[in-house]
């Protein structure tokens, strides 16, 4: 389900020298070949539910623009296969960003995988000088599934990710070690349509300890003010 996992960075001052923001980009830990980390979920009475790999596939360099394509792999606590996916990070300008599959719940692309999946959506821009109660951008991914065999659209999903806020700068202890994080807020929220009628969708609230090196290294997701599940970073290489 998506409340249980939901998975799921830097813009340089405009004042910064090209060369500069070049460095910048090379910061980031999933902008280097062969960079892996693996996460762990668990749900809200501390019993895991997944463990995620994120393997880097290919690294594009153009001009200035650095673009890392990602695979990830979710099993289940057994250690089987349960599915994969695909989804890129960038940086261009001194801005790190990654396409809004990023954040989707690999279980539940799974549940449609007997169908073809369409997306398109915004990019998720982290800020380099994040600081206490600073706004984020929104993003938006639509999501249509349609019947392989007919062709005939299924379900339509619009996933809002609104009201990002940085709370706070504090420390997180996660068991690849212990982090300077950025403490982000924000809300998701789920639009669906099947056969022209609404279904209603979910609201959560979701909390992510970022650092800007590496990315996220714990979520929590909350429904009605209650923890619903979390992920921590387990590895880095």
């Amino acid at each position: 389900m998506l409340r249980k996992t939901l998975f799921p960075l830097l813009a340089c001052l405009l004042l910064l020298a090209p060369a500069q923001a070049q460095s910048t980009c090379s910061q980031f830990q999933l902008l280097h070949d062969n960079a892996a980390y693996e996460m762990l979920s668990y749900d809200d009475k501390d019993r895991q539910t997944a463990r995620i790999t994120y393997k880097v596939a290919q690294v594009t360099h153009t001009g200035n623009e650095v673009e890392a394509d990602i695979h990830s792999q979710v099993y289940d606590p057994k250690g089987k296969l349960v599915t994969e996916g695909d989804f890129t990070v960038g940086c261009a300008d001194g801005t790190i960003w990654m396409d809004m599959r990023s954040v989707m719940n690999t279980q539940m692309m799974d549940a449609y995988k007997e169908m073809e999946m369409t997306m398109e959506g915004d990019k998720m821009l982290y800020p380099i000088n994040l600081r206490a109660g600073q706004k984020l951008e929104d993003g938006t991914m639509t999501m249509e599934m349609k019947d392989k065999k007919s062709g005939r659209s299924m379900m339509t999903m619009v996933m809002n990710v609104t009201d990002r806020t940085v709370e706070s700068k504090e420390k997180v202890k996660v068991p690849a070690g212990t982090f300077e994080s950025y403490k982000i807020r924000q809300t998701t929220a789920m639009e669906n349509q099947a056969m022209g009628m609404k279904i209603p969708g979910m609201r959560m609230e979701t909390v992510e300890y970022y650092v800007p090196e590496i990315g996220m290294v714990r979520s929590e997701t909350y429904r009605n003010g209650k923890l619903q599940a979390y992920t921590v970073l387990s590895k880095l290489e």
